[in-house]
């Protein structure tokens, strides 16, 4: 009897400890990033702190404007998401030389903002992405996309992946 008791209760000891594994920030309890200072550029609402993370609240038109702006990352959230889908941005997007993340996405896919005859309206899908963006390297096209794994997910949990995404990129 003290050995099921006992075997039960490892059990449930360790289930317990797998529940909380980080798994590199991919999933799990992610309360903080911790790779490099990272300075990235945000469209949109304002983001939940996330330590070693600066950002750079800016509009969309101000970098359009001015090519010297430069960030690790560009997060565009979902409430700038009808300015980005101005056609006079497909150009910016096609040159841009670090990553651009559109942050909030749902049923629709990121080439609504990089395709001079796509809209939001017009690339609707079952796209059940959260997070999808693009880097451009030597004339092509990179995308990235990231999941909720449910729906106890939170932004700073899709933050943290994010985050540690670009960390580990050349």
């Amino acid at each position: 009897m003290k050995k099921i008791f006992l075997l039960l209760s490892l059990t449930i000891l360790l289930s317990g400890c797998y529940a909380n594994e980080n798994n590199d920030g991919f999933k799990g309890n992610n309360d903080n990033y911790k790779g490099k200072n990272l300075d990235i550029g945000v469209v949109g609402n304002e983001l939940p702190d996330i330590s070693n993370v600066n950002y750079r609240y800016v509009k969309l038109n101000e970098i359009f404007k001015n090519n010297n702006i430069n960030f690790d990352a560009l997060i565009i959230t979902s409430d700038e998401f009808e300015e980005a889908d101005n056609p006079k941005y497909v150009q910016f997007f096609d040159k841009v030389t670090y990553p651009v993340i559109f942050f909030g996405e749902k049923d629709f896919r990121m080439f609504a903002f990089t395709n001079e005859n796509m809209s939001i309206e017009n690339s609707k899908d079952n796209n059940d992405s959260f997070i999808e963006g693009f880097r451009n390297i030597d004339d092509e096209r990179e995308g990235m996309k990231f999941y909720k794994f449910d729906e106890n997910d939170t932004d700073v949990d899709m933050l943290v992946r994010l985050f540690n995404y670009l960390d580990n990129l050349d």
